[in-house]
């Protein structure tokens, strides 16, 4: 079972039907190069998913509320288009390098989603979940929020 039918069972135990691809405006399609799960070692209950998707890290926050049928609300974190990291990741990407750095090239993207994820947790943290307002190096959006409205991407 791949990360992403992991997740998808994981929600289906819940009571979450997840979205069939042409019902999104976003495109979750893309298959991540390399995704990590993760509990919070600072907020209880909290899991996030980082992943690297087309060049760029992505982390999403699964928060348990005390509403609607899932008991959680998900988020999707991604770094704004001005941040550098975004083409770190995309020339690391197309970067053909020696055979010991092409051996260990996948834990090195590892370290380094881990490094981007330490930041956007942090970022995600600092805003406001109430009126969804974060600070400007990330951008956030709602997947699922338990109250009776169902959030879509806004792009």
């Amino acid at each position: 079972m791949n990360i992403n039918e992991q997740l998808e069972s994981f929600l289906a135990e819940l009571g979450v039907e997840m979205e069939q691809p042409e019902d999104r405006l976003y495109n979750g399609d893309s298959v991540p190069e390399i995704s990590i799960f993760q509990a919070s070692r600072d907020h209880y209950g909290v899991f996030y998913r980082l992943d690297i998707i087309d060049c760029k890290p992505e982390l999403r926050i699964m928060v348990p509320v005390d509403k609607g049928d899932t008991k959680m609300d998900i988020y999707l974190v991604q770094l704004s288009e001005h941040m550098p990291l975004n083409t770190c990741f995309a020339e690391m990407s197309v970067y053909e390098g020696s055979a010991a750095y092409e051996h260990g090239r996948e834990a090195a993207l590892q370290h380094l989603l881990y490094a981007s994820a330490e930041m956007m947790k942090q970022l995600f943290w600092s805003g406001d979940l109430q009126s969804l307002n974060f600070p400007p190096e990330i951008v956030v959006y709602p997947l699922l929020i338990n109250d009776r409205r169902r959030s879509r991407y806004l792009r």
